[in-house]
């Protein structure tokens, strides 16, 4: 298990150490993945691009491997994002996540995890696949959001995080970074962390227990859950919680943030 937390002065350094998960062969066919878009190998270094082997930019899910730590990163060519998630304190024994990937990234890392699959495009995008375009100014449909600095609960009630797929357009004004945590009865089972004006996507399951974010702007529904159809009740945003301050203070389990060091 990855030990340490985020650190707020700067989670990501240098970059040197992703070349060593090597290249992975093709990508898999465009049509294996969610509603017919692309899919990512769960290992390896990407450029991204619309080219043949290349990551098309989007929102992916991934649904984690069992008792296998899952970390990504991308790259702009240096970490401008970074998240993992550890199946350690997971009821599953499996974590699930979703990492957004925007035109302006050149590349894309990740190890340890299962395929990752196309959910929607990027916000006010079209994108080639056919997809349905622009998420909306006030989130999807009207569907829930998430204030950017606070810690919930996670449920179906009033003023709790509603389990889906969300984006965030990136840190709130005078914030270097957006920071996020997701945890389970047992302790936390995923985080992650973009700079500057970088995008970010989170996928929030339904064993998750509390979901903690700092210095981000609100959080917009995009998806729910892989093989869920079920309602996700009103469009209204989760309640406030308590503002969390600085992330990664206290002694904290992960991240691939510590391998980009």
């Amino acid at each position: 298990m990855l030990t340490g937390g985020i650190a707020q002065a700067n989670p990501f350094g240098s970059v040197g150490a992703a070349g060593a998960f090597g290249a992975v062969g093709s990508f898999g066919s465009s049509g294996s993945g969610s509603v017919g878009g692309p899919t990512i190998p769960g290992t390896g270094v990407f450029d991204v691009g619309d080219g043949e082997g290349e990551v098309a930019p989007g929102i992916y899910q991934n649904p984690g491997v069992e008792n296998q730590i899952c970390t990504w990163a991308r790259l702009a060519p240096f970490a401008i994002a970074a998240g993992g998630t550890d199946p350690g304190n997971d009821p599953d024994d499996d974590v699930a996540s979703a990492v957004i990937v925007e035109e302006t990234d050149t590349g894309f890392v990740t190890d340890g995890c299962a395929e990752w699959t196309w959910v929607a495009p990027l916000e006010n995008s079209t994108g080639s696949l056919g997809s349905t375009g622009s998420l909306g100014s006030s989130g999807s449909l009207g569907q829930p959001t998430i204030p950017g600095s606070g810690t919930f609960v996670v449920g179906d009630g009033e003023g709790e995080v509603k389990p889906g797929i969300y984006r965030n357009p990136g840190p709130e004004l005078g914030s270097d970074f957006c920071v996020w945590e997701r945890t389970a009865p047992a302790g936390l089972i995923a985080e992650g962390a973009a700079v500057d004006t970088v995008a970010s996507a989170v996928i929030i399951e339904k064993s998750d227990t509390t979901f903690l974010t700092s210095d981000c702007t609100e959080w917009k529904w995009v998806a729910p859950l892989p093989n869920d159809s079920g309602s996700t009740g009103s469009g209204a945003a989760a309640g406030a919680g308590g503002f969390v301050g600085s992330v990664g203070s206290s002694s904290r389990m992960m991240l691939p943030l510590n391998g980009f060091r």
